[in-house]
């Protein structure tokens, strides 16, 4: 294999390095890439990355959302800045954030009707199983869910 004698971008130190490896920064151990990798982020964070500058973070979001809005089949729950829109409207009804394990249930069964009158937060995966009457044998009267 053919190596090449290369100097580290960081220290200026000579050394071998196989030809097929060189590119534009090398770089004589892990520690001077890191280093130099941690100074050019916070360059990139300073100046470029779209989350820093005016309107920050929630301007960005919004303009990835507009994007992607009405692209889907709407068969899948709705997003609301990266979490279900159901669970945040859910949030803000209840007041506080849902606890692990928390379920918010559609009661007509529309996942994408989020009123707020159509939503019930159940304190488990195994109330949301009862609520729908999963696990019942067949033929045993209807659901008390659905009377």
């Amino acid at each position: 294999m053919a190596q090449a004698t290369v100097k580290c971008h960081l220290c200026g130190r000579s050394f071998q390095k196989p030809q097929h490896e060189i590119s534009e920064h090398n770089f004589c151990c892990f520690a001077h890439f890191q280093q130099w990798n941690r100074k050019r982020l916070a360059e990139y964070n300073r100046t470029e990355n779209p989350a820093n500058k005016p309107g920050g973070l929630l301007s960005s979001r919004k303009k990835h959302h507009a994007k992607l809005s009405g692209t889907g089949k709407g068969k899948s729950y709705r997003k609301f800045y990266g979490k279900h829109e159901h669970r945040a409207v859910a949030e803000a009804m209840i007041g506080r954030l849902l606890r692990p394990g928390e379920i918010v249930h559609h009661k007509d069964g529309n996942i994408l009707n989020n009123d707020p009158v159509n939503l019930e937060v159940l304190s488990s995966q195994s109330e949301h199983c009862r609520v729908h009457g999963f696990g019942k044998k067949k033929g045993g009267g209807v659901d008390e869910h659905f009377q």
